[in-house]
């Protein structure tokens, strides 16, 4: 730690130690961090050196590529020998970009229609719940989801919110959904149909921007211990769950052309091709790997999100390239709330969000539509 970051850790810890009572009310966090950051020029490595001290399962390390937390379920790791979380970190640094820079010198336009909402760009944070449980820290559920939800409004980013067998892991998401307008999309556990019916009519009364369901949360072995048990969906599951939704629906855990094409029979609006983060399945293969092939099956049939081990705006662009209309960003945007509250999030938000327009650049893309596949070398 060089001279400079030493200040700025022992200026956070006193203003910590003078504002102890202020910081544990989850409403006035937010002004506080942004006195932080204006008194003290706070940056991501102080927010990260910041959640590093709140976290005791997950070691905040300096690149989140799964390898410390092998095995760790529940917790921040991937299943078993944590190899597919590895994979999908690996396989994403197996992709080079082209370099183009004999063009226009035109600004670039990363702005993406969803749904009817203007995003300022494809990225999205990813449905996480049981903050405490998962990464063993005294920060607050609600805190959690006043971080993310007031930071990815700064942001102009799309927050997705997760789901828990306690009712407030998906209550207070809809409360935070309510309070912003239905700027959110909550995603439901592949529960059981009785329960999975009744938190869809939940949902709708708060006009969400889109309801997603998580079926590869059926791999979590924990939940069909559980009194709300859940279970894989078949096709007539998907069909009668759409039925139900008021709105769009997204389906996420699509890793197949067979699974794409099931979600598309069962009138998604949107599929996320994900494998839950390496936490369903080991020796699992990495989205990034399986990304064009389905997005050429699924041809603007549905739009294709994704997620697994993206950690920059340039991992975005490699997606984008591969045929994905958006990304979803999880335990980053976890840490960013951790260590910074709503102005750690808005602010790893917006390094994503220049990451991104910097790759644009560079290969001489001015709008999403101009990414293509040319854009970018594959090294497997």
């Amino acid at each position: 730690m060089n001279a400079k970051s030493q200040i700025r850790e022992i200026l956070w810890t006193r203003f910590h130690a003078e504002n102890e009572n202020r910081l544990k009310t989850a409403e006035l966090n937010h002004d506080i961090l942004k006195d932080v950051t204006r008194r003290y020029g706070m940056n991501l490595n102080d927010i990260k050196s910041a959640a590093r001290g709140k976290m005791t399962l997950c070691k905040m390390c300096r690149v989140c590529n799964g390898e410390t937390c092998r095995g760790l379920t529940p917790g921040p790791g991937g299943k078993g020998s944590g190899q597919t979380f590895v994979r999908n970190v690996e396989k994403l640094k197996d992709i080079t970009l082209n370099m183009r820079v004999l063009h226009n010198d035109d600004n670039v336009d990363c702005t993406l229609e969803f749904f009817g909402q203007t995003l300022k760009a494809p990225i999205f944070a990813a449905p996480i719940a049981k903050i405490k449980a998962n990464y063993g820290t005294s920060f607050s559920e609600i805190e959690y989801l006043e971080a993310l939800s007031a930071g990815c409004a700064t942001a102009g980013l799309l927050p997705f919110y997760g789901d828990g067998v306690q009712s407030e892991f998906f209550d207070l998401p809809l409360e935070f959904i309510k309070k912003h307008k239905g700027f959110g999309v909550p995603t439901i556990k592949p529960w059981i149909n009785e329960i999975t019916f009744e938190k869809i009519m939940r949902a709708n009364e708060v006009s969400p921007v889109a309801i997603a369901m998580d079926v590869d949360a059926a791999g979590l072995i924990s939940l069909k211990q559980t009194s709300t048990p859940i279970a894989f969906k078949h096709l007539n599951d998907l069909l009668e769950i759409r039925s139900k939704i008021n709105g769009p629906f997204i389906i996420k855990g699509v890793m197949t052309v067979k699974d794409a094409e099931l979600a598309i029979l069962a009138h998604a609006d949107a599929i996320i091709v994900s494998n839950h983060g390496g936490r369903v399945m080991d020796d699992g293969i990495s989205t990034i790997e399986v990304l064009s092939e389905i997005a050429s099956f699924v041809a603007h049939r549905a739009l294709i999100l994704t997620d697994g081990g993206y950690r920059s705006g340039y991992d975005v662009f490699k997606a984008l390239a591969c045929g994905a209309d958006g990304v979803l960003v999880g335990r980053p945007f976890s840490h960013a709330a951790i260590g910074g509250n709503a102005e750690g999030v808005a602010l790893y938000a917006k390094q994503l969000i220049a990451e991104l327009e910097d790759a644009m650049r560079m290969t001489g893309c001015f709008t999403l539509k101009d990414i293509q596949r040319t854009n970018i070398n594959l090294h497997f």
